[in-house]
Parts: structure tokens; C-alpha cells; sequence
């Protein structure tokens, strides 16, 4: 094209003008599009195009006239705006990852084109309005010949397009960093807040559209970022399923040579609701439906169906394969064996009843996650449209258990009832054979009564508390804000986001301080020891032993303490006392109303007309009698009792008595439901973001509450007193100061005979506790010891893969130039992966190496062997020994089909010999043995390690494993 045909196109560009909204690819190539420099025209050698389009623009001129032009409808929606404007990125974005990619590698180190080929066109020109951290400017971007569209040429200069085929803004990649980084951190921070924030720095006034512009962009960075992600793993050889199986180093990653433990990995789960989401819904009268329900009308939501699970998320289909048609017949009843009865109908804590349901303006109604013991993200599923279902826990049980495989410790605030509900679903024979079990939370177990905290005596836990969740969910509930009208999609990038964020850089940041200060805790438990065996001297017990024997006499005890309250309800007979009783009281009472309406009628009395309040009060009474007469004789039909009982009958006394136990233990009752609800206000009180006129209101609460308490015992008391023999009396002191509510549990039997057991004793429980607990210690020094070296090998393992993954691709021997250049790309995002991870790597060592100097430290620093490693040499030897099997095969079939007349030559096949336990493998050939990598190669990858922890490993490990020998 000619300089005078340029100057031409120019001029033509005010003719046509298109006002179209940018969502969606065109279908068709119009004359704007071709002069704004969207698309391009075929020009021949021949030439004459231009004045073929300057010919048809004039005409167009004069058939329409400069003011008559036909006016164009758009016919799309908004609903599918959204939805079209996906596609539209979506169709782009192979080209705006690569943009991506390179670009965040020439900002790194600028690629050189020493070979590249001059460019004989001049490069297009686009002018874009770009919105930096301080300030927003007009300018032109060069777009280079390769770029496939605007897009992604404005990705590779930096820059993220607020729409997808002719944006006239664009967001640098800095402030939309710089966004998500402040947002992880701050959940409460919302785009329009940040958006306001850009406005003031800018001296602009704040518009609406502006958050429209700025969200599109963010969600169009997020999503490069992901699949650039995606790039990086599928470089690294993992799968989707890496993440999972490689969540947690100090879970996960196993090593050869370790003691088994009872439970391969411990896990905390449960559900929490303040990440609800609104469903967007059209106007609607407020008039009932069938089942006289207010009626909702149906979905206003844009379309949107794009995924931002990222590996972490259920999806809805694996869910609701446990939905409540499957799960209703399996759900254990009331009915079911007093030894796995949940606590749920004493404590109304059981959430995940299959009938719960959620009011209609939410869609997400919560989410039910899953962590490991370290507080890492395993898996999340959202509740829809419900409360806690039966079918979360048991499709998250699913995933963990296909991962993961053998001996999971799966912890629940109602794991008592999951459990029975596990074992009677079509989960139960996999549970049953991986040898999963379901445990109770150790808050969640002292809420319940003493049996559920005798169950938290789990051989195994160490001393696991399995609350992780509820600490991870007081940090996300920060996200309500930004969850609550967000679409579905943007909901879940949300939560997917934090996650990811979190499980980086608080998670595994805090993962040496989490095991340290466990360590730490665990030997000062250990020091409890001595004073222990002091304490079972001065009491005269033996052994160990005997805490064993007392916690079996205990739990064999509450067992048929609970059986018993099953059966001694309020009998018939205890009804046929208490009706004679109010007989008996209702009589007496009329007695007097007769004698007292006998003397308003007698003629001393004041004439007064009609019936007399005395008369009318008399009539009550009467009516009261015939009704307990005939309660009475009802009963006595039906219990078959021909001789109305009086207070000197046999079976009187003895009723009289179960009713005063009945009494006592309601008073019990009572008086523990203060206690626990006193408990629970006083958590709330003490929680962060609990604003002061929530804690005025609860002190207030509290306040009220403890003239309940002492009412309460006052109560107790009186009841206890009425008792032979009477129980012991409770003071204020003695009450709250109580260790756990199930000491309730020992008053609730009026037997002399167990409150004589060592057991009942408060010094002997507290003994017993201490044992335990010691027991536990020892658990937990024992898997201390495995996950630190553990993370140890992982860390080591880790940046000698990821750093022989970045020489492989940064090496340019065999490769084109292309080739070299994608490659060298590739490596910077690996390089840049191996920093996010490996930043805290020098402050675990640091950490460790200062533990291992500590008394009491009985593990090892010492990297080791991994299990998957080991695995994936033995692979990798078994395929290069088969293709050399398959070489020699052919060479030998070449040679044999040979119709030369020459001496057959047979090429001799080496065997592959595993010669000793160390598993070193050897060739063997004519005698000659050549030793291959077996020991050899862990000393190499130890001495591959990166010089941010080697020094301590070697200062550490020299000091402190003498005793077990150089190897």
C-alpha cells in the first residue's frame, strides 16, 4: 500500500462507525473493522482494492445520506453478554498464555533475536487508555507482526484487556498484581474498594462501570495465571491429581525405612455457612405455593459456565451421588446401640440431619471442607440450596479415600454419628478395608458427655486436636463480604484463590514452627512423668495397668448408665402416684372451696345477687376432682389395679422413691445446660471480630445467666437432699470450676457403691487423664519425628527436581531456535515456581537444625529416601533395561535375516541382576560387573541440595546421630 493509499484510509475512517458492544467474535467482516485496522484486506499485486472500498463507501454515502443511516439493533441480551465475552477470551487465550509466559520471561532476562529476520512491513499501531497504580494515559502500542490479535499482544506488553477483540482499556499487570496479593491478604478488601482507591490516586471521580472494567481484567489475569500453572505442572510431569496426592510434604510424602503408624494421616472436616451466596431471582408476588411456602420466582443470573476449582473443588456431580434418595436408608436411627449412640440428642449440635434445609435466597449455602492435621487444603465441596447433608462428608470420605488410600483418621464434630452412617452406606466395605476411622474433635468431644470424651482416648492421635477447620474458617469468613452477591463463578475464584494463597504462604510459611512447637509441647508433657509415678507410689498404684482397668470400668459403666436412662423414664406407675397425689390435693382444696361458698350463702353473709365468686370457685373446684378421679381410674384400668394405693402401700414407697430420682436428675439436667451454654458465651466473648456491642451484650448474658446458675444449684441441691442417701451437695465454686461436663455424668447415678470406685474420684480421673495423655505424647514424638524428616527430604528432593528441570530447559543442545526460546520461557515460570515455594525453605531448616539442638530431640534432620522417588528409579531402570531387551531383539533379528553367507553373530542380552538389599542395580556382562546408581545416587542428590540448608545439616547431624554410624 502506497503512502498516498495510507493517507486515503486515514481520511475514510470517519465514514463508518460501530457501536456494538465487544463481546463476541463477528460473523461477518464489515467496512469499519477493516478501517479501524481490525481486519485486515486482501490486497493483490494488481492493486485497485482501494479505490474498489472507496468507490463502495461513497455510494453507501449517497444511497443512506450523511444523516439517514440504518440504525443496527443489537438483539443480544445482558443475561449472555457475559457468556459470549468468555467465549471470546476463551477463543484467544492459548495466545494470551503464551503472551503471558513470555513476557514475564523478557522481564526477567529480555530474550535476544540476533538470528530473527528484518521486518519489512512497519508494525501496526493500537491506541489503548492504560491504568497503571498512579496514574492513566493514552498510548500507542506497537503490535508485532506474530501477535494473533490485539489481546494478546497487549498481554505481551503487560497489559490485561478490559474486553476481548477491540479494547479501548487496559489494566497493567502490576496493579491487578498487586490487587490479588492485598485481597489474600485483607479478604475484606473488595474490588470496588480497591477501584476507589485507583480513582482518588488518579484525581478521577469514581464511575460504576469502572469496578465492570477492572473485574473483567482481574478475572481475565486470574485465569492466565492458572493455565500458566497448568503449563508449569504439565512441564514438571504432574497430572491433575498432584496436588492432591502431594498436598501436605509432612502428610504425604513417605519415606523408606519408617515406623508404621496407626493412622497414615489424620484429617479434620466439617461445614461452615458464612460463605453463603445469594441467588439472584426475578420480582415475584409474595403469594404461597402448594406446600404454603412463599413463593420464589425463578433465576435471574447471567450465564456463566466458567470453572475456577482449580483442582481443590467437588464437583456437583459427585456430590449429589450421595444425595438424600441414597442416604436416608442408611442414616442411623434413634434406636441404634446405646455403645455408638451419637450425643446429637442431648447436645442439638447433629447438623448434618438429611432433612436440614436453607431458606431459598441462597444457592451456596456454605462450604464443607477438608485439611490435613497441619492445616493444609485437601478438598472443598459447596452446599447447595441446603444445610450440613449427610452426602458432604461422605463424598469428601469418598475423594480422601481414593487418594490416599489405607488408615485415615477422619475427623467430624459428629463423628460418632458419621461413622455409623459410613458403615451402613455402599462407602462402608472400602471404609471398613482401608481401615478408616472416624473421630470426634477433642472441643466437640468435652461438649458432649463423658462417654464421647472417653472415645477421644483414641489410640494413635497423639495429641491432635482436630479442629483445624474451625481456626481456618475464623481467617476465610473475611470473604462473606465478597462471596455474598458475587455470581457463582466468581464465588468459587474467590474461595479458590484464598485457598491456594493460604495453603502457600501461611500454611507451609508456618508448617517448622507448627511441628516445632509440638515437639516442644510434647517434652514438656513427657517431663509430667515423674510426678506421676510419684503421685501412684504415695497412692498405693501398682502400675500402668490399673489406668487401663479403671477406663475399661468406666466406659462399661456409662454404657449401661445410658442403657438405663433409656429404660427408667417417667413410668406409668410414677404417673399413677402423681395423679393420686393431685387427687389427693384437688380434694383437700375442695374442701375448702365448699366451706367457704357454705358461708357466702349462710345468713350471716351479704346478699349478693346471681352466682357468688365463692360458688363459681367452688364449681372449679368440683370439676377439678371428677377430672383427676378420672384420670386416676384410668390409669388404674390400665395398669390393672384393683385396690386404690395409699401412702402405706408397698408399691407406693417404692415409686415415691424413683421419683425423687427422676427429679434429682432433671435438676442435674438443668443445671449442666447452664454450665454449657455459659461455655460457649464465654468462647464467643473472647473471639477476634466480636464487636463491642456483641461482648456487652454477652457479659450481659453471662451476667443473667449465673443467677440461673446459682438458682439452678440451689435446686440441685434441695433435690439431692431428698435422696437416701442423699448425694453430695454443689457449691458455685465447685460448678464452674468443673474440668469437664462429663463429671456431671458420675452424679447422675444415686448408687453408694460407685461413688466408692477410684475412678468417680476426682484426683484418680485427673491421674488417669494425665496418663493418657502422656500416652499420647509419645504418639505424637513418634510421627513428629517422621514428618520432620519428611519435610526435610521433600525440601531437598523438591529444588534439586525443580532445578534440574530448569538446566533441562534452559540448555539449547538438539533444539531449534524456537524450540530454545519456548524452552527458556518455560524455565523462568519454573524457576519462579520453585522460589514461591522454596522461600520459607531456609526458615524450616533454621527451625529444625534449632530443635535438633534441644534435649529430648530423638529424630533426625537427615534427609532420606523417598518412597515415590525409589519408585519412579525402579521405573525408569525397568523401561531403559526393557528397551535395551527390545534393541538387542531387533539387532539380533537384522542380523539372523541376512541372506549373505556369512557367520551368524548373536549379540549377547545382559542380565538385570538386583544383587543386595540396598537395591543397587548391576549389570552383569561376560563376567564383568558394572555397578549402576543404588546407594550412589541418594549421596548425589543429598550433595545436590541447595546451599540454603546444607551447612546446618551437616553441623546438626554430626552432633547428634553418633550413635547411629556413618553410613
Amino acid at each position: 500500500m502506497s503512502s498516498g493509499e495510507r493517507d486515503g484510509l486515514e481520511h475514510l475512517q470517519g465514514v463508518a462507525e460501530d457501536d456494538d458492544f465487544d463481546a463476541g467474535e463477528p460473523s461477518t467482516v464489515n467496512m469499519a473493522d477493516i478501517l479501524d485496522g481490525s481486519d485486515r484486506i486482501e490486497i493483490s499485486y494488481a492493486g485497485g482494492e482501494f479505490r474498489v472500498l472507496q468507490e463502495d463507501l461513497e455510494l453507501e454515502e449517497v444511497e443512506e445520506g450523511p444523516k439517514e443511516r440504518a440504525k443496527r439493533y443489537d438483539f443480544r441480551t445482558h443475561r449472555d453478554r457475559t457468556e459470549l465475552c468468555n467465549l471470546a477470551f476463551l477463543s484467544q487465550m492459548g495466545d494470551m498464555v503464551s503472551s503471558y509466559i513470555r513476557f514475564c520471561a523478557e522481564q526477567e532476562t529480555p530474550l535476544r533475536h540476533e538470528t530473527a529476520e528484518p521486518q519489512l512491513d512497519e508494525p501496526e499501531i493500537y491506541r489503548v487508555q492504560i491504568v497503571d497504580l498512579f496514574d492513566t494515559t493514552n498510548t500507542s502500542i506497537e503490535l508485532a507482526p506474530g501477535q494473533n490479535g490485539i489481546a494478546s499482544a497487549l498481554v505481551y506488553k503487560g497489559l490485561m484487556p478490559c474486553a476481548p477483540w477491540k479494547p479501548t482499556v487496559a489494566i497493567t499487570i502490576r496493579v491487578l498484581e498487586l490487587y490479588r496479593i492485598q485481597h489474600v491478604r485483607c479478604p475484606h478488601l473488595a474490588i470496588q474498594a480497591f477501584v476507589k482507591s485507583l480513582c482518588d490516586l488518579h484525581g478521577v471521580g469514581y464511575k460504576p462501570y469502572l469496578c465492570q472494567q477492572f473485574s473483567i481484567a482481574y478475572d481475565l489475569y486470574l485465569d492466565i495465571r492458572r493455565r500458566t500453572d497448568e503449563r508449569v505442572m504439565a512441564t514438571l510431569g504432574r497430572d491433575s491429581t498432584w496436588r492432591l496426592k502431594h498436598a501436605c510434604p509432612a502428610c504425604t510424602y513417605k519415606l523408606e525405612g519408617e515406623e508404621e503408624l496407626i493412622f497414615n494421616m489424620l484429617t479434620a472436616m466439617d461445614g461452615n455457612d458464612s460463605l453463603r451466596r445469594v441467588l439472584r431471582r426475578e420480582k415475584t408476588s409474595f403469594e404461597q405455593d402448594d406446600s404454603g411456602e412463599p413463593a420464589v420466582g425463578a433465576s435471574s443470573e447471567r450465564i456463566d459456565n466458567r470453572d475456577a476449582g482449580d483442582g481443590f473443588y467437588l464437583s456437583r456431580e459427585k456430590v449429589d451421588v450421595w444425595a438424600r434418595s441414597r442416604v436416608a436408608e442408611v442414616l442411623p436411627m434413634e434406636s441404634s446401640s446405646s455403645d455408638e449412640q451419637s450425643p446429637a440428642d442431648r447436645w442439638k449440635n447433629m447438623a448434618n440431619d438429611i432433612t436440614s434445609k436453607m431458606w431459598g435466597i441462597f444457592d451456596e449455602t456454605g462450604i464443607f471442607l477438608a485439611l490435613c492435621r497441619h492445616g493444609f487444603v485437601l478438598v472443598i465441596a459447596d452446599m447447595i440450596c441446603s444445610g450440613e447433608l449427610a452426602k458432604y462428608p461422605l463424598a469428601v470420605v469418598k475423594e480422601l479415600l481414593s487418594v490416599f488410600g489405607m488408615k485415615l483418621g477422619a475427623g467430624y464434630d459428629v463423628g460418632c454419628h458419621f461413622g455409623i452412617t459410613v458403615n451402613n452406606s455402599e462407602l462402608g466395605d472400602e471404609a471398613r478395608t482401608s481401615g478408616l476411622k472416624c473421630l470426634v474433635g477433642s472441643f466437640h468431644g468435652h461438649a458432649h458427655n463423658r462417654l464421647r470424651q472417653l472415645a477421644t482416648y483414641v489410640e494413635g492421635m497423639g495429641l491432635e486436636d482436630l479442629e483445624g477447620c474451625e481456626r481456618y474458617f475464623s481467617h476465610s469468613n473475611g470473604l462473606a463480604k465478597s462471596c455474598r452477591y458475587a455470581s457463582r463463578f466468581h464465588r468459587q475464584q474467590e474461595i479458590t484463590t484464598y485457598a491456594k494463597h493460604s495453603d502457600s504462604f501461611e500454611t507451609y510459611a508456618n508448617l517448622s514452627k507448627f511441628l516445632c512447637n509440638n515437639y516442644k509441647q510434647v517434652l514438656g508433657i513427657l517431663k509430667t512423668e515423674a510426678p506421676l509415678k510419684a503421685w501412684m507410689l504415695q497412692e498405693g498404684v501398682k502400675s500402668y495397668d490399673e489406668f487401663h482397668q479403671w477406663l475399661k470400668e468406666e466406659k462399661q459403666y456409662l454404657v449401661g448408665l445410658k442403657k438405663a436412662d433409656k429404660t427408667n423414664v417417667q413410668t406409668m406407675e410414677m404417673e399413677y402416684i402423681q395423679k393420686l397425689v393431685n387427687l389427693s390435693a384437688s380434694q383437700a382444696k375442695y374442701v375448702i372451696l365448699l366451706a367457704e361458698a357454705k358461708r357466702a350463702r349462710s345468713d350471716d353473709a351479704p346478699f349478693v345477687p346471681g352466682v357468688t365468686k365463692a360458688e363459681l370457685a367452688r364449681r372449679h373446684g368440683q370439676e377439678k376432682v371428677e377430672k383427676d378421679r378420672e384420670s386416676v381410674m384410668e390409669l388404674e384400668r390400665l395398669l390393672d389395679i384393683s385396690e386404690r394405693w395409699t401412702e402405706h402401700s408397698p408399691k407406693w414407697a417404692e415409686t415415691v422413691v424413683e421419683i425423687k430420682k427422676r427429679k434429682y436428675k432433671l435438676a442435674l439436667d438443668a443445671l449442666e445446660l447452664l454450665i454449657v451454654e455459659r461455655i460457649f458465651e464465654l468462647t464467643k466473648m473472647n473471639q477476634s471480630q466480636t464487636g463491642y456491642k456483641m461482648r456487652k451484650h454477652i457479659a450481659k448474658a453471662l451476667q443473667a445467666r449465673s443467677k440461673a446458675v446459682k438458682n439452678a444449684i440451689n435446686r440441685y441441691n434441695t433435690a439431692a437432699t431428698l435422696l437416701d442417701p442423699p448425694m453430695p451437695q454443689l457449691s458455685w465454686d465447685q460448678v464452674v470450676d468443673y474440668a469437664f461436663l462429663g463429671d456431671f455424668d458420675i452424679l447422675r447415678d444415686t448408687r453408694e457403691e460407685i461413688r466408692d470406685r477410684p475412678w468417680t474420684r476426682p484426683a484418680y480421673r485427673l491421674a488417669i487423664d494425665r496418663y493418657f495423655k502422656l500416652l499420647r505424647a509419645k504418639e505424637e514424638i513418634k510421627r513428629l519425628n517422621i514428618e520432620i524428616q519428611r519435610v526435610v527430604t521433600w525440601i531437598r528432593d523438591e529444588n534439586a527436581e525443580l532445578q534440574r528441570k530448569e538446566a533441562e530447559l534452559n540448555a539449547v543442545e538438539g533444539k531449534s531456535e524456537e524450540k530454545a526460546r519456548e524452552d527458556r520461557e518455560m524455565a523462568v515460570q519454573v524457576r519462579w515456581y520453585r522460589e514461591w515455594w522454596g522461600r520459607f525453605d531456609a526458615g524450616h531448616m533454621h527451625n529444625f537444625t534449632k530443635l535438633a539442638g534441644t534435649e529430648g530431640f530423638t529424630g533426625s534432620i537427615k534427609p532420606g529416601v523417598s518412597v515415590e522417588v525409589r519408585t519412579a528409579r525402579r521405573e525408569a531402570r525397568a523401561a531403559a533395561q526393557e528397551a535395551l531387551r527390545e534393541a538387542v531383539s531387533r539387532a539380533n533379528g537384522d542380523v539372523s535375516g541376512d541372506e549373505m553367507d556369512v557367520d551368524e553373530e548373536v549379540v549377547a542380552v545382559p542380565a538385570f541382576v538386583w544383587t543386595a538389599e540396598d537395591e543397587s542395580a548391576v549389570l552383569v556382562e561376560e563376567g564383568v560387573v558394572v555397578e549402576e546408581e543404588g546407594k550412589g545416587d541418594e549421596a548425589e542428590a543429598q550433595g545436590v541440595a541447595g546451599l540454603l540448608y546444607q551447612l546446618d545439616i551437616l553441623a546438626v547431624d554430626g552432633g547428634i546421630d553418633m550413635q547411629e554410624g556413618e553410613e
